[in-house]
């Protein structure tokens, strides 16, 4: 017989269910925590970086913008990063030629528009154009107009569903 009583064995479990599991080695945190759209631009780096592994996923929860980047380490090492940035002013700021030494940008993507981001120098500037969001990606399903229809639809097929007394039985 077990010399436990009950009562802590019960503890001992709940207190386990309650532990957090350990999150996965890799430097990537697990995809639960994105949003589809964040998820969107993990796949678009991916797919910029020619398969090649992302060390390092940095800030991009909640971000606006992200930018891909190479890096080069002191021992000449080379990998990849993809880092979140808020606005469009820091990534003009992030993106400027000369800003740092031993990198380099590879592009950037809009999160929230799902598409990517052009960047080019003119005149000394950082001018930056969106493009066309990516064809069946996950961060933009449906145009506006698409689901304003879709709107307008359902709420006639809940108009024609909806008793005539309001739902009041008397």
């Amino acid at each position: 017989m077990n010399d436990v009583p009950e009562y802590l064995k019960r503890l001992r479990q709940a207190r386990e269910a309650r532990k957090p599991a350990a999150p996965p080695s890799g430097g990537e945190a697990p995809a639960a925590q994105y949003t589809p759209q964040e998820q969107e631009a993990l796949r678009w780096a991916r797919q910029v970086a020619g398969g090649a592994e992302l060390r390092s996923v940095r800030s991009l929860a909640g971000a606006r913008f992200a930018v891909l980047v190479r890096l080069q380490s002191a021992t000449g090492a080379r990998f990849l990063s993809l880092e979140g940035l808020p606005n469009r002013d820091v990534l003009r700021e992030r993106v400027k030629p000369g800003a740092t030494v031993g990198e380099e940008v590879l592009g950037a993507y809009e999160i929230r528009g799902g598409r990517p981001v052009t960047i080019s120098i003119e005149e000394g500037q950082v001018v930056l154009k969106m493009g066309a969001p990516r064809a069946g990606g996950g961060a933009v399903p449906m145009s506006p107009e698409k689901m304003l229809r879709k709107a307008a639809l359902q709420a006639e097929q809940r108009a024609k569903s909806r008793s005539r007394d309001g739902g009041r039985k008397g």
